[in-house]
């Protein structure tokens, strides 16, 4: 399969629960351009939590869909992956990042201009394959200092 790094294949009774959950994610992934919906987001992010099986038909699934769908599909695999970053378990984000090259390969989108949009579709791809990128890697490139919150700038003395 593409996911060739990966070690045994989930346990029957993961794909099984899986595939009740195939509909949340034909919803979430669809390639119309009507934006996925935010409880859809939770409930998939749900799923990388039930067991590391789960996790694994879920990043089979997405890749698949990420490989396959149209710009509009891409882009909504791209910002649920980016909601798992910070929601999904710690396996699942594991073997996300084992399989990042489909980053590389979304980050690098592109095709004939749309007669209506041109070419902004295909930047919204790039720029949210960047943006995945720049997270999943972040707590390796970037550490941020805990005791500082975002967007506060640091005090400066007298």
């Amino acid at each position: 399969g593409p996911l060739g790094s990966m070690a045994a294949a989930p346990p029957l009774r993961d794909r099984l629960s899986f595939l009740h959950r195939l509909p949340i994610l034909l919803k979430g992934t669809s390639d119309d351009d009507v934006p996925c919906p935010g409880y859809l987001f939770e409930e998939i992010a749900k799923i990388s939590h039930e067991s590391p099986g789960s996790s694994q038909c879920l990043l089979e699934y997405l890749l698949s869909r990420l490989h396959s769908s149209s710009g509009h599909g891409k882009l909504k695999v791209l910002k649920i992956l980016l909601y798992l970053c910070s929601h999904g378990s710690s396996f699942f984000l594991l073997i996300l990042k084992r399989n990042s090259a489909f980053i590389q390969e979304a980050a690098a989108f592109a095709g004939p201009p749309d007669p209506l949009h041109g070419n902004s579709l295909y930047q919204k791809v790039r720029a949210a394959a960047q943006d995945l990128g720049s997270t999943l890697f972040s707590d390796t490139v970037l550490p941020l200092a805990p005791s500082q919150p975002l967007g506060t700038p640091p005090a400066t003395g007298m």
